[in-house]
């Protein structure tokens, strides 16, 4: 999930002088959309793109590509018109921070000079809404009249200026060393495994999942979404503080696809002077800190393959491959990663593919049989997860549902709309009963995820005319997933649930109604979402990306594991949740074992 419409889910350097050089173009500005301004000249200057790279209710993140023209450039200096939103952050340029309308916004020294087809990015966050027109324009001084161009060469976002020397941003692969798991509290004691309904460390005691999702490596931007206003390190220590012992962090096969290739760039949506620690990185770089960032403050990781395309729209895509990306592509990224980290128990789980669906008339859509037709996702999920086993065998997989099941004595040939089940995107593990995944000697690590949302997510069926936690759980829950973990067959993580509070009478049931079954079962769950740009749901962090909502905080408070004093506990058995405790603590002061 992230912003579901549908029927599912239905500054600072100084300024020099300038040599106008460009002309502006000015064009109606929608999500995604972008404008070109170039020069009237064969000599111009430098031309400018604006990309409104995301949206959300009352914002929207802006990127600017500023791209040397015929002759070069060198300082350079973009209009651009904003309309009646504000700016609230802007990176790598001189935006200023409350400007609205007409605005100006140059170079910061170290991306000042640019030869003829070589870039530079930078970006801003509007608060408001995204204009309805706008212009854009870019200006400077002509560097050569008669140049000899290199685009080859991207400059190095690094805001540390040094006028002598040239940046060469062109994206270099990271190290492709694994990380190395010998620091104090990675250990590579954390792995975990399952017995029946319950998830066991390596010592054999139960543990609890409970944490949340935070998107953005999944989307166009390539990076967390709020990276372009706070902190890395700071939020990964919040997060940790209020009880969340995992992340659940959505990717695109697409941008693993790049890191697999030494095509890592440098993300433009990295906020320099708030993350100085980020400073000229890729997005694996950026990746890999924040697995520093949650090994320090005893956070595990689950990665999930949230679309094929590196996109924000890409999750509404029903299948794990998409245009150019294959299922091939899906099994070697996964290999790729599964090899990358098999020594860092930081990321102890692969949730193999975000919310397989499609109805039963829908071409593709996604089934679930013991055939081997390329649409069956439970014969891509088990393919997939034995060759992430045969790397690293101490890794969890999760695995979801998908929409629409067919009843007993139906066949996936049926086209009447009677003869099916269905559930929400992911959601729907019926076939489990008729095909269980086989993992051959490593089904004990086998962890099934649903996901499930409320009535303003999507007014389904079986919430009209009333609905009770009773009726929710006989009628959805149980026969659909809750199955699985009362029959004793296997753990469930709740992948995604969550929404807004406050707002619908019957939303807040829902979400107190299923807070219940997690906590009175003590089923592992990753909330949706940490991000407040998630559009049908709001986040666990206010617009303001440093405020915490404190009505959700108290909703989900007893669905977090925590000890009999009240401290929050984490899954690393040596480091600590922040201002929490541990696993090891947690037994060893005679806690109880969280299992129902």
């Amino acid at each position: 999930m992230q912003h579901h419409n549908d029927q599912q889910h239905l500054s600072r350097g100084s300024k020099r002088a300038r040599v106008v050089a460009a002309t502006a173009t000015t064009a109606v500005l929608l999500a995604g959309a972008t404008l070109v301004a170039t020069s009237a000249s064969a000599a111009e200057s430098c031309s400018a793109e604006l990309v409104i790279a995301n949206s959300w209710p009352g914002g929207y993140q802006g990127s600017v590509k500023v791209t040397g023209g015929a002759g070069g450039v060198d300082g350079w200096t973009v209009a651009v018109g904003l309309g009646s939103s504000t700016v609230v952050n802007a990176w790598n340029s001189t935006l200023a921070i409350g400007a609205t309308g007409e605005a100006a916004a140059s170079d910061v020294g170290w991306n000042s000079t640019l030869a003829s087809g070589q870039s530079a990015e930078w970006g801003f966050q509007g608060s408001g809404t995204i204009p309805s027109s706008g212009a854009i324009a870019c200006n400077g001084s002509v560097t050569n009249p008669d140049p000899s161009p290199d685009p080859s060469v991207t400059p190095d976002p690094s805001p540390t200026p040094d006028p002598s020397v040239t940046p060469d941003p062109s994206p270099t692969p990271e190290p492709s060393v694994t990380p190395d798991p010998g620091d104090p509290g990675a250990g590579n004691d954390d792995w975990l495994h399952i017995d029946g309904n319950t998830i066991l460390d390596a010592q054999g005691n139960p543990v609890w999942l409970t944490g949340a999702n935070w998107f953005g490596f999944n989307t166009t931007e390539r990076v967390f979404h709020g990276l372009w206003s706070v902190n890395l390190y700071d939020t990964i220590d919040q997060i940790s503080a209020h009880g969340f012992n995992v992340l659940r962090v959505p990717i695109s096969t697409e941008l693993l696809m790049e890191w697999k290739n030494g095509q890592a760039a440098v993300p433009s949506g990295v906020n320099t002077y708030a993350n100085p620690e980020l400073e000229g990185l890729t997005t694996l770089g950026v990746f890999d800190a924040f697995l520093d960032a949650s090994k320090e403050a005893g956070v595990k990781v689950i990665l999930d393959v949230h679309s094929a395309k590196a996109d924000n729209s890409g999750h509404f895509e029903p299948m794990w491959y998409a245009g150019s990306i294959t299922t091939a592509d899906f099994y070697d990224t996964w290999e790729w990663v599964a090899d990358r980290y098999k020594n860092d128990d930081t990321i102890i789980g692969y949730d193999l593919e975000n919310e397989p669906h499609g109805t039963y008339k829908a071409t593709p859509r996604a089934k679930w049989d013991g055939s081997t037709d390329p649409d069956n996702w439970k014969h891509v999920a088990e393919t997939a997860g034995n060759k992430i086993l045969a790397i690293n065998p101490n890794a969890l997989i999760l695995v979801e549902g998908i929409e629409t099941y067919p009843k007993d004595g139906a066949s996936w040939n049926s086209t009447n709309e009677d003869d099916y089940y269905t559930n929400w995107w992911g959601g729907n593990l019926r076939g489990v009963a008729d095909h269980d995944l086989d993992l051959g000697s490593h089904q004990n690590q086998l962890v099934y995820s649903p996901h499930d949302y409320g009535p303003l997510v999507f007014e389904q069926e079986w919430f009209k005319g009333g609905f009770s936690q009773e009726s929710l759980t006989e009628d959805v829950w149980g026969p659909n997933w809750l199955y699985l973990h009362d029959n004793d067959q296997y753990p469930l993580l709740i992948g995604e649930w969550g929404g807004r509070v406050g707002e619908d009478q019957r939303q807040d049931d829902w979400l107190v109604y299923l807070r219940n079954l997690i906590s009175e079962k003590k089923i592992s769950h990753t909330f949706w979402t940490i991000n407040p740009n998630s559009g049908d749901t709001g986040g666990l962090l206010l617009d303001d990306w440093t405020t915490w909502d404190q009505e959700k905080l108290t909703l989900l408070d007893p669905a977090l594991w925590q000890d009999s004093n009240g401290e929050f506990v984490g899954l690393d058995h040596v480091t600590p949740l922040v201002g929490g405790t541990n696993v090891t603590e947690y037994y060893e002061d005679g806690n109880t074992a969280p299992v129902s």
